[in-house]
């Protein structure tokens, strides 16, 4: 890089950076009041915030999801049938597929809406939720007269949401997703998993974790049976048709006994075996299908899975607080750092503006570009 005759080259001085140490030491021997200072500022800041700062409630909930499948014998013994008992593959709400379900926008949407009775009235925690952290206090403040009239009735469904109620619904959830919610497997081997909430709420921590284990677990539930379930109500149904036949081929039956007392030929009991014959047929369907009807069922109970809760929370939750003795230990060792770093550097920056100043030669010169 070439430099003009008229420009004078711009060194930094390696010297200017190895200041000696008794000048740093006097410096900040001088300074020491102003250190102090800054050292106060500190710690007051700290013991300020431990006053300022809410506590926070953190609720935990323990869980082990126990699956059994249908299949062998009784999954082989239901297809000579043409049943399917819905067992088989997992499927999407499957094995850990459970955890990400928890934590999904529809079911902390359920868990927040499902009606409670709080202090002796009908609300949900959503309401709960934005009166803790004083959103209706913020819309007050608010130029939007959307916001200002907005609130969230527990008898209005959920697909009647205005487009501002959405909006609002979906920055809880984020808020929640992001900070307060975690959703763990204790162990890969294990299915067994912990919902952990925090907030400044007690009751709020306490009662989010039992509505989302609830609503969660009725919805994986629904889910995993439904197929079962259809198979199940649709052999019902075709049981019930055979029976009302079967009930109608014993009166037609008994109706052509009646009709021929006295026949001396075998040509008047022709509609009398007729009808016998129909009415043994139905009968015996009617046996076979009934038996298909409880094996469909207990293959509806066994394909159900068993969410049980180990351990609930229980008052008091456990709290963090930013207590007065760790603000005290933060402030010493913050302000220490800050007032050391603020005032070296400070000292460092004079000394390289005197040595600039005074043209001194660096001995180990870097080129500035």
């Amino acid at each position: 890089m070439k430099v003009k005759a008229s420009e004078k080259p711009e060194y930094v001085s390696i010297r200017i950076l190895q200041a000696s140490y008794s000048d740093w030491k006097q410096y900040l021997k001088k300074k020491r009041r102003s250190i102090v200072a800054v050292w106060a500022a500190v710690l007051a800041i700290s013991l300020a915030a431990s006053f300022i700062i809410p506590k926070k409630y953190t609720a935990t909930l323990s869980f082990a999801l126990q699956n059994e499948e249908a299949g062998g014998g009784l999954s082989d013994l239901a297809s000579q049938f043409g049943l399917s008992l819905g067992g088989g593959a997992m499927g999407a709400f499957g094995g850990d597929n459970l955890f990400e379900l928890l934590q999904s926008r529809l079911m902390l949407e359920r868990a927040l809406l499902k009606e409670e009775t709080i202090d002796g009235r009908k609300t949900n925690l959503l309401n709960l939720y934005l009166d803790t952290y004083r959103f209706p206090e913020q819309w007050q403040k608010s130029k939007k007269p959307e916001l200002l009239s907005l609130s969230f009735p527990v008898e209005q469904p959920r697909a009647t949401f205005s487009r501002t109620q959405d909006s609002i619904v979906q920055v809880v959830t984020a808020l929640i997703l992001k900070k307060q919610l975690s959703v763990e497997k204790r162990n890969k081997k294990l299915s067994i998993g912990d919902i952990a909430f925090t907030s400044e709420n007690e009751r709020l921590s306490k009662m989010f974790v039992e509505n989302l284990m609830e609503v969660t677990g009725n919805y994986y539930i629904q889910t995993k049976t439904k197929r079962s379930y259809e198979n199940y109500m649709n052999l019902k149904h075709e049981v019930d048709s055979i029976r009302l036949l079967y009930t109608k081929a014993i009166h037609s039956q008994a109706s052509a006994v009646d009709s021929s007392p006295n026949a001396v030929r075998q040509r008047g009991l022709t509609g009398v075996v007729e009808r016998t014959t129909e009415m043994q047929y139905l009968a015996a369907t009617y046996a076979e299908m009934q038996k298909n009807l409880e094996l469909a069922r207990v293959s509806m109970n066994t394909n159900a899975p068993l969410i049980d809760v180990i351990d609930a929370p229980i008052y008091p939750l456990k709290v963090t607080k930013y207590g007065k003795l760790k603000a005290i230990v933060i402030g010493l060792f913050l302000g220490g750092v800050v007032s050391f770093m603020l005032y070296s550097s400070l000292f460092f920056y004079k000394e390289w503006k005197r040595s600039r100043r005074r043209g001194e030669p660096a001995e180990e010169p870097l080129a500035a570009s």
